[in-house]
């Protein structure tokens, strides 16, 4: 583990020899919006290597993984920036908002992947505070509630089975579960950054 921390310190922006506590969050800032962008890229070799081995690898899908792979180093290269971490982790949990929404809805709130919303709700919370984490969940849970409505309402057709039980446990149960998440990574961050600052 030892020969990752050179490369790792070499990602993040470089820090002073007595640096303020200013400067040691919006490191960490820059440190969680560029783990998030390597996991992520990490997940996507991953998943088009699947995709590969069981046939069902698509010329459409091969294309977006290299936007997004694109839009990621973009990200990482702008958390390295002088104060500009706070907004790759907006812009960040912003995109992953966006593609979990566009990637869940076809199949409706019932996909597992519908709990994917919680990526960008943590990344909110634990990199900007309690209030953007809240945020993002609460985006996220009107998502959900809007494919749960349109399934059961019949405004579209989604790929797995519609049932009443997407609106009456899936969607409370996924709000539930967001708005905590969105509170427990919340404050703790809240208590880290105040820590720092005393």
């Amino acid at each position: 583990m030892n020969h990752i921390r050179p490369l790792w310190n070499r990602l993040l922006p470089a820090v002073t020899a007595t640096p303020a506590a200013s400067d040691v969050l919006a490191r960490g800032r820059a440190g969680l919006v560029i783990a998030t962008c390597l996991g992520l890229v990490g997940a996507i070799a991953a998943l088009l290597l699947a995709w590969v081995i069981t046939g069902d690898l698509e010329g459409v899908t091969v294309a977006a993984s290299v936007v997004v792979v694109a839009l990621l180093a973009g990200l990482g290269a702008l958390a390295r920036r002088p104060g500009r971490s706070a907004l790759a982790v907006w812009l960040l949990a912003s995109l992953l908002v966006v593609l979990v929404a566009l990637s869940t809805a076809p199949y409706g709130v019932a996909s597992s992947g519908s709990a994917a919303h919680l990526l960008p709700i943590v990344l909110a919370a634990c990199g900007l505070g309690l209030e953007a984490g809240l945020a993002v969940a609460g985006v996220s849970v009107t998502l959900v509630w809007l494919v749960a409505v349109a399934e059961v309402a019949g405004w579209y057709e989604p790929l797995l089975p519609i049932d009443i039980s997407h609106l009456t446990f899936d969607a409370p149960t996924l709000t539930v579960v967001f708005l905590l998440a969105a509170l427990i990574a919340g404050a703790w961050s809240r208590y880290l950054g105040r820590a720092l600052v005393k």
